[in-house]
């Protein structure tokens, strides 16, 4: 056994030298090496070991202990050995390498480093021009490109371009295609792995020319390197390219070259040729001397540098060699073998088109195609002599022009034996020739070039001969001083590589999805493998199949939010979610295994804990801390739980890690990390330091990594949790938030917010790369494997490279993912993911946002209302604690701290915190924190949007409680009746529970009853009732009528489903009518002229607005059927009624608009589909709809009062709405009553899918498809709700369905399926439940899957008893017809409720017939009702108390109520287990028949579907012949033409865009024009919104007043009636004289009557005039209540009293005051007129009745009875006048004038016109009756 050794120096520890001391971390090593060891922070050194930061004490090594036990075994080992044998062999040293490779072995690390630097990169190249034929781009020519903005940042390029530089490109082999399976490799990665899979030949071909590049900086043309199209899916090679064609340069450089004729006939002669040919030799000994030859040359192959020198372009020669290969393939396709003539052929070909390949090459092609020739003997290797054939042929080319092919004959045998003889032919042709054109001077050069021709290629002289000889041309051979240099340098026998003979020269082929090889591939790299958007695979390694390009996965489904964590241990798989839910599933198979549940908040970090006992540790945003066991079996509750002090500012854990010393480690919202003991949750420390929140912990060696939102990240000793080290501290700039960590033993990577992430290696920074577009959630490493997810929705794959003094991400490739990417783990091969859904923007996002959170109101409003939520959830656990009493008690307190001073606001969050304790309490209801932020919108006066069973019910009981505490009384308005007596009972549980007091609203209670409901605390009621009772108390003749909380009824209202109310509704006044039935004989008349009438003949109908207009032909023939001579003769009106039959006829139709039942026409409400019994149609409509159906016509109405919905909630100082549809109406809410719209997130997500809308050209179609889709979802047993328009067509869809025998329920105005709708409602959310409705909005019920278990069992228990409790059978038209239970389940009741339903029924039995009991139908289901109310409202043992108490008596009550609640533990049990079922068949499929005016509607609809996170689907089917495209003039035959073409079938429905586009449009042109509808009717109603306020507001203080303020109001009217009366006859700038004095003295006494008859009976014009000029001697004021004018009547002393005196004086001091009179001269004698005359007549009055004797009780009831009756009867005309107004000032718009503005003139000069008469009616009506009260006194009593 070989001796402990210090790791450092490897030295034998011994006692004396080599002392080994013992580190932190429990390794040791010598005092001598740890004093060198460097001390890269204070105090800290790395253990040479283990590689841990650990303590260092200042003292030195010494101060640390020795490592006893090291020292007893070292020493006696050493004791007698040799010391002079010191020699020890090192130890190596590896890191331990990972059993599972994340890397794909695509290349080695040698492949890797030879080939990166020649990959450009993607955005290096610009391709400019695409050849037709995508097959054939860039092979068999060179594509046309340019430098792009990436080819500077390419390593190899290493000559200074800038962007747009000229290159070529020509294709080299085809990229690893994409399979679209999800995995995509990364650019470089595609390239090397294109690379890795060529065969090694053509590859070393590409490394030889790419080297040859190099070297040859002149002769060779510059390669750049390789570039990867990602559009064609090929490879190119990338080179140099300068200027045009070779022979377009030699032309531009004017040395006399001439293309036809070469050289030689040049104006220079030959002597332009050398330097050219120069040129050229020295290329082509270039290229020879890299090894290489081209194997045939051509005029493409040259081109021209910058400096003027020709090069060789290899692209070129690639190119070339590829159609000289393509040529001879061609030529020899005919068979294997071909004749010399065909050869001949080919030779001819080539030269036609100036391309000279060599005899030896030609054969040597054909024979590497496998065709055999009959020269074959011939054939000689190929080589350097090949090109020198070629480039003598391209020389005698340049000397002699096209002569060389056009006139030396072309190769043919000529009769001759054999080939060669034919070639020796063709080479005396070429030598007369030359020797003809060139002459004896030029013997030499002729002689050289024919040696070039020789056929034998070893016989032919060097490429430098032939350079050498050109060159002796200008310079003689002893001057030439560079022929040394070049001599020798390719020695003809050496070996080479020919490039036309290579693979390259081979044109590539794509590769196709399923085949990923072609001519340059290997085999290929492994099968292809399924990769689909999942998130983890239970097979083989990740980067297994990585390597092939593709991975296979595994989506696991459960959750319903954000996943937050992942962690892996004892052979399971957990995840996290904000659904505060932790799953695990199995490792094996990847199943569900297990949930563990009790957060009450979001879970934001797990971790597998792996000790003797392994833990699953779990921390929320509430800051607790779970930890769950996870041995098996796995618990449903927590091993145990605890929580850390928290501050509601602060959010909670969001980090966790542990270690091996028992510590949990958490990452909190406050600032810190927190180390807590595993085994009790004992907090054992905090570590503070972080300035922000710490959003990720690692642990590594010992040591704990923390990172934070403030950018840095801290390194913190496990040992003793002291600081280490701060990492990221010193960055300038801005800071970005740490968002993950990965550590190993050296290296520390941390992603950040930006999109980057930083690496450490050894606390030393080494580099920060930019990895995705956004912030980078999770972070993943194993091995050099890196993984990288988050904003982008993309997993970045990099490999991990270098040393310790550089580090590198090489980019692999990406995983494309359907959401943001949040948990990253790898684990033994493989990767799981965890996705976020729309939450993620929320909350993930507070580091990064998107714009259009930034700019919603509603996300920040919502986030601000947690913390809201946070303070009620604190107080839950004190309100918890108290007792029934306590809790009640809280009521009363809360209204204490108000009365001394605090605000709802400084109570909210207790209020709330009590309401919801006390609705579990008696409700067993908890509100969810999102119900709480419902609660907080409703009481800042917003309209909550809660989607459908969100429980927005349960909502209102917050903010009704809170707003109660005030005193003033609180308004929760419905929709109906039935909803209000619901949530009253309902609801009402929870206030009652808590002190207040509930009040009812129901239609058809007494006065008395209804203003005792409208005292209490909180009343519910509906709008209609609350609408009606506000214009009956403005109707009241006195103060006891009056039922609302006067003098301020209004305080605070909730309105339930406020866009139907305030939006659908608001287009229709509340009226309250008068009778007036004198013209009810022209109504039937008039029906049957509408029935003589065509339309489009005689009439003309414009649905948009309802509206008809007669023609001339039409106002002829109703004018000869009526008799008259004018339908608008204003003495025998018949326009009127005319035009009203006609609307009725056409717009009102039975069963749509309307339903007759009992003799009367009752009018259906379009939204709700109920009867409302009361309301009738304004204007006559009604009339003419009872006499089109020849029904008894009723009293005309006359509009006594009138008010819309707008303007009666804008009453409330404070009003709020909840509903769940209002977002797409919040511009229009903002508008008319300035209450914004807030979304209240779901308590769990929407799952529902909306199928795309299909349209049909016919109605006949669509309700054919939608009787398909019932039947197949009937089939497969899911519940189908059908929402239809109109009672006529539920029926339709009903006959048809029956025709296929499918069981269904309808739910419609009809009350044989009205009266059932709860149990309706109740049963459709059952397997196999069909239902069909006409409306489901302001149902108020909720379609619970698998059935209603209390509806259900209300049902079981009506059915046992109503036969026993009476003999009475149902009325149909009454109750109902009874619910369609065909095919549904049936329900198994349980021995102990059997046993209970049989006592009950004999109870009943016994009952009935003992006591002689009978019962109404009615009644004995209302003694059920009541029962089961008694059921709800008292506990178990009350009941069964109650029971043994009246045993005697038989206690029916209470044991039905017994049965109830036996038989309801049955049906919850039955519903749970049918409803899952129904979930798992996919919920409730709505369908919707036709598109309603506003997509709110529809919304409607589809929110019955999909309730509190259940599946459900809807789909919407519409026709082209629905009525709203009719009512909107769609043009239908174009889409008709449309569907036709596209389906050929007019019955096939059409999901295109294009027709659902035109839909939608459509719905949204008609949403704008009922809000301008509705816009128009608030804008004219706020005219008379002000004018009604000042007659109520009169009216009220008239009733309410006391006797005196009575009094003040009669003497006010009689004084402005003088005043008038002064005004109009009266001018202050004119001389009294002028004045209409006797006019003004008539009407003065007209007023009065007999009462001043007597006292102004002299009184003439000229005595007032005389009078008025003796006015001015009154200066003073002292008898001003006694002032008379002289001459004149001296007024009643009256005014006797200080009252009165004091009233008098007030009188005149508001005249001279006032500024009623203009400025003028006679202004005083005006005011001293109006101050006379009113004195005399109101004192005349009190003098009449002081006379009268009546007692002054009765004198104020008759007083007060005028004053109201006379505004009555004024108002009530006023308001005919002002609609009339409404419909005739549209008129003025045709000359350019605005109705509106018309509308408020005329109306305000109405109004004054209205407050004048009425003042002087009530003046000369008082005045009348008490001069004679006797013969008055009838009409006011």
């Amino acid at each position: 056994m070989e001796s402990p050794e210090c790791p450092v120096c490897l030295q034998n520890y011994d006692g004396e030298y080599t002392i080994p001391r013992v580190l932190a971390c429990g390794h040791s090593a010598c005092e001598s090496c740890l004093s060198k060891l460097p001390q890269r922070f204070s105090n800290t050194i790395r253990c040479p070991a283990c590689t841990q930061l650990v303590k260092f004490p200042p003292q030195g090594p010494s101060a640390l202990p020795k490592n006893i036990d090291l020292l007893s075994f070292c020493l006696p080992k050493n004791h007698g050995s040799d010391p002079s044998d010191s020699s020890q062999k090192p130890r190596k040293v590896s890191e331990d390498i990972c059993a599972y490779d994340f890397l794909p072995r695509f290349w080695s690390e040698e492949f890797y480093a030879a080939w990166k630097d020649w990959i450009l990169p993607h955005d290096a190249v610009l391709v400019d021009v695409k050849v037709d034929g995508e097959e054939n781009g860039g092979v068999f020519d060179v594509l046309d490109g340019k430098t792009g903005s990436g080819f500077s940042s390419s390593l190899w390029v290493r000559v200074c371009l800038g962007d747009e530089q000229r290159v070529g490109l020509v294709r080299v082999v085809a990229l690893p295609a994409l399979d679209g399976s999800g995995f995509e490799l990364g650019y470089v990665a595609r390239v090397m792995k294109c690379l890795s899979e060529m065969r090694e030949e053509p590859r070393n071909e590409l490394s030889s020319m790419f080297r040859a590049s190099v070297r040859q900086c002149r002769n060779i043309g510059k390669v750049y390197g390789l570039w990867g199209n990602l559009e064609d899916g090929f490879l190119y090679i990338v080179c140099k390219k300068q200027g045009g064609s070779f022979l377009k340069e030699l032309v531009n450089l004017r040395n006399g070259f001439d293309d036809g004729d070469g050289f030689v006939s040049s104006k220079n002669g030959v002597s332009a040729f050398p330097m050219i040919g120069m040129e050229m030799c020295e290329a082509v000994m270039g290229l020879h001397s890299e090894g290489f030859t081209a194997g045939c040359i051509a005029l493409s192959c040259f081109s021209f540098d910058d400096f003027g020198h020709a090069y060789l372009d290899l692209n070129e020669i690639l190119v070339l060699g590829r159609k000289i290969r393509k040529t001879i393939m061609d030529t020899a396709s005919s068979g294997t073998r071909i004749d010399d003539e065909e050869l001949e052929l080919i030779i001819n070909n080539l030269l036609k088109n100036d391309v000279f390949l060599s005899p030896e090459l030609l054969l040597e092609l054909l024979h590497k195609e496998g065709v055999a020739v009959e020269c074959d003997k011939y054939r000689y290797s190929t080589g350097y002599g090949s090109d020198i054939w070629g480039l003598a042929c391209l020389l005698i080319r340049f000397l002699l022009g096209k002569i060389l092919t056009e006139k030396v004959p072309k190769m043919s045998r000529n009769d001759c034996s054999d080939y060669s003889t034919m070639y020796s032919s063709w080479m005396n042709e070429v030598t007369s020739l030359l020797e003809t054109e060139l002459g004896s001077d030029y013997a030499l050069l002729i002689d050289i070039l024919l040696e070039c021709l020789i056929y034998d290629p070893g016989s032919r002289p060097l490429v430098n001969d032939v350079r050498k000889c050109i060159r002796e041309l200008i310079i003689k051979a002893p001057f030439d001083i560079t022929s040394s240099c070049l001599e020798g340098a390719v020695d003809g026998d050496s070996t080479s590589c020919c490039i036309i003979l290579g693979e390259l020269c081979q044109p590539p082929k794509k590769m196709s999805p399923t085949k990923k090889e072609d001519g340059l591939r290997g085999s290929e790299a492994g099968n292809e493998a399924d990769f689909g958007q999942e998130e983890e695979r239970p097979d083989k390694h990740f980067f297994e199949d990585l390597s092939r390009g593709s991975v296979k996965f595994k989506d696991l489904h459960g959750h319903r939010d954000c996943i937050t964590g992942v962690a892996v241990g004892g052979g399971f798989l957990f995840s996290s979610s904000f659904d505060k839910t932790i799953r695990v599933w199995s490792l094996q198979d990847f199943s569900h295994v297990h949930t563990f549940e009790g957060h009450e908040h979001r879970v934001m970090a797990l971790i597998y804990v792996d000790q003797e006992k392994p833990l699953c540790v779990s921390g929320d945003n509430g800051g607790g801390i779970f930890v769950w066991g996870t041995s098996i079996p796995l618990g449903q509750e927590p091993l145990k739980k605890w929580y850390e002090q928290k501050d509601w500012r602060y959010s909670g854990i969001h980090a966790l890690s542990s270690s091996g010393n028992g510590y949990i480690y958490t990452g909190s919202g406050d600032k810190s990390i927190k180390a807590w003991l595993l085994q009790d949750g004992t907090l054992s420390c905090t570590m503070n330091g972080h300035k922000s929140v710490v959003s990720t912990l690692a642990v590594c060696d010992e040591v704990l990594y923390s990172g934070s939102w403030d950018g840095t990240i801290r390194l913190w000793s496990l040992i003793d949790h002291s600081p280490l080290t701060v990492l990221g501290e010193d960055t300038s700039g801005t800071v970005t938030s740490i968002l993950a960590l990965a550590v190993d033993r050296h290296m520390l990577i941390a992603a950040q917010e930006n999109g980057r992430i930083k690496v450490w290696r050894n606390e030393m920074f080494m580099k920060s790369i930019h990895m995705h577009d956004g912030a980078v959630f999770a972070i993943g490493k194993e091995g050099k494997g890196l993984f990288t997810g988050g904003w982008d929705k993309t997993v970045s794959v990099q490999e991990l490279c270098g040393d310790e003094f550089q580090v590198d991400a090489r980019p692999i490739g990406s995983i494309p993912c359907d959401s943001v990417i949040t948990a990253l783990l790898c684990w033994q091969g493989k990767l799981f993911v965890g996705y976020a859904n729309k939450l993620v923007k929320e909350y993930l996002g507070g580091l990064r946002k998107t714009w259009s959170d930034l700019t919603s109101l509603n996300y920040w409003v919502v986030r601000d209302y947690y913390r809201l939520v946070n303070s009620v959830n604190a107080f839950e656990p004190q309100i918890q604690s108290l007792t029934d009493e306590q809790l009640t008690a809280k009521t009363v307190e809360f209204r204490r701290r108000l009365r001394q001073g605090q605000t709802l606001a400084d109570i909210q969050a207790e209020a709330f915190a009590v309401v919801r304790e006390a609705a579990k309490r008696k409700l067993g209801m908890r509100h969810f924190d999102v119900q709480i932020i419902g609660g907080a919108v409703l009481h800042d006066g917003s309209i909550a949007e809660m989607k459908t069973g969100e429980g927005k019910t349960l909502v209102s009981t917050l903010a009704a409680y809170l707003n109660a505490l005030t005193g003033e009384g609180v308004h929760v308005v419905t929709v109906n009746d039935y909803l209000a007596q619901r949530d009253a009972e309902w609801m009402g549980r929870v206030h009652h529970f808590l002190g207040l007091s509930v009040g009812l609203i129901q239609r058809g209670m007494k006065a008395e009853e209804r203003r005792s409901n409208y005292n209490c605390d909180i009343t519910y009621t509906n709008n209609s009732e609350l609408g009606f009772d506000y214009l009956r108390d403005n109707l009241a003749g006195a103060s006891g009528q009056l039922v609302m909380r006067w003098p301020k009824p209004f305080h605070f209202a909730i309105v339930d489903e406020v866009d139907s109310v305030l939006i659908d509704e608001g287009r229709n006044p509340l009226l309250i009518s008068g009778e007036a039935s004198k013209d009810a004989a022209r109504y039937p008349v008039a029906a049957k002229v509408a029935e003589l009438l065509v339309r489009g003949l005689h009439y003309n109908v414009e649905l948009k607005d309802n509206s008809v207009e007669l023609t001339e032909e039409g106002i002829e023939l109703a004018e000869m059927a009526l008799e008259t001579h004018d339908l608008w003769d204003e003495n025998d009106p018949w326009a009127r009624f005319v035009m009203n039959a006609l609307k009725a006829k056409e717009f009102y139709r039975r069963d749509v608009q309307y339903i007759v039942r009992n003799g009367k026409a009752l009018i259906i409400n379009e939204l709700t589909g109920r009867v409302e019994e009361k309301r009738r149609w304004s204007e006559g409509i009604h009339q003419a709809v009872e006499a089109k159906e020849g029904l008894k016509i009723q009293a005309d109405s006359v509009i006594v009062a009138q008010i819309t919905y707008q303007s009666l909630f804008k009453l409330y100082p404070k009003l709020s709405g909840m509903t769940g549809t209002a977002k797409t109406e919040e511009k229009e809410f903002l508008k008319m009553f300035q209450i914004p719209v807030i979304e209240v997130p779901t308590n769990l997500p929407n799952i529902r899918k909306d199928l795309p809308i299909q349209a049909f050209a016919t109605a006949r179609g669509k309700w054919e498809h939608v009787r398909r889709e019932v039947e197949y979802m009937f089939r497969q047993g899911r519940p189908v709700l059908v929402g239809t328009t109109s009672v006529e067509n539920s029926e339709h869809l009903s006959d048809l369905l029956k025709e296929q025998n499918i069981p269904h329920n309808v739910l419609n105005a009809r009350p044989k399926y009205a009266a059932r709708e709860a149990e309706i409602v109740a049963q459709a959310g059952r397997k196999y439940a069909i239902t069909i409705s006409t409306n489901m909005a302001g149902r108020g019920t909720d379609i619970i899957l698998g059935g209603n278990p209390k509806m259900l069992a209300k049902e079981i228990i009506e059915d046992s008893l109503l036969s026993f409790l009476t003999k009475e059978t149902p009325n149909v038209d009454v109750d109902g017809e009874a619910v369609s239970q065909k095919v549904l389940s049936k329900i198994k009741v349980g021995p102990s409720s059997l046993a209970l339903l049989a006592k009950t029924a004999l109870m009943a039995k016994y009952v009935c017939k003992s006591e002689c009991k009978t019962w109404t139908y009615k009644e004995a289901k209302s003694i059920i009702s009541e029962s089961v109310e008694l059921s709800q409202t008292s506990n178990l043992k009350e009941l069964e108390r109650l029971v043994d108490e009246q045993s005697e008596t038989y206690p029916l009550g209470p044991t039905i109520a017994l049965a109830y609640l036996s038989v309801l533990k049955d049906c919850e049990v039955h519903c749970f287990n049918e409803g899952s079922e129904v979930k798992r068949l996919g919920g409730l499929h709505v369908i919707g028949t036709s598109l309603h005016e506003s997509r709110r509607i529809d919304n409607q609809l589809r929110g019955r579907a999909g309730r509190q996170g259940d599946p459900g689907s809807t789909r919407f089917m519409v026709s082209l012949q629905d009525e709203m495209f009719q009512k909107f003039n769609f043009d239908t035959e174009w889409a008709v033409r449309l569907i036709s073409k596209i389906t050929n079938d007019e019955d096939i429905p059409i999901e295109g865009d294009t027709i659902v586009k035109q839909l939608l449009a459509l719905q949204v042109n008609a949403e704008k024009y009922f809000f301008g509808i509705r816009k128009s009717l608030v804008e004219f109603d706020e005219v008379l919104e002000v004018q009604r306020k000042h007659v109520y507001d009169l009216r009220q203080s008239l009733l309410t007043g006391d006797n005196e303020s009575c009094s003040q109001h009669i003497f006010q009217y009689m004084q402005a009636v003088v005043d008038e009366i002064v005004f109009a006859n009266a001018d202050p700038l004119k001389h009294p004289r002028s004045w209409s004095l006797g006019k003004l003295l008539k009407e003065f006494v007209t007023i009065a009557g007999k009462l001043l008859n007597d006292s102004f009976a002299g009184i003439t014009e000229e005595t007032l005039l005389e009078s008025l000029a003796q006015s001015h001697e009154l200066s003073t004021v002292g008898g001003i209540s006694d002032i008379h004018l002289p001459n004149l009547p001296t007024p009643p002393n009256s005014f006797r009293g200080i009252h009165k005196k004091s009233s008098s004086l007030k009188r005149w001091l508001a005249i001279c005051s006032d500024e009623l009179t203009k400025n003028g001269r006679y202004r005083a004698s005006i005011n001293l007129l109006r101050k006379y005359l009113g004195d005399f007549l109101i004192a005349s009055y009190l003098d009449v009745v002081q006379e009268s004797g009546y007692d002054n009780v009765y004198v104020k009831e008759v007083e007060k009875a005028v004053l109201v009756k006379t505004l009555d009867c004024f108002w009530r005309d006023h308001l005919v006048n002002m609609n009339r107004l409404s419909s005739a000032v549209n008129v003025r718009s045709f000359g350019h004038r605005n109705p509106l503005e018309e509308y408020k003139i005329d109306g305000c000069r109405f109004f004054i016109s209205m407050l004048s008469a009425t003042r002087r009616l009530t003046v000369e009506s008082l005045l009348q009756y008490w001069s004679s009260p006797m013969e008055s006194q009838e009409i006011f009593l």
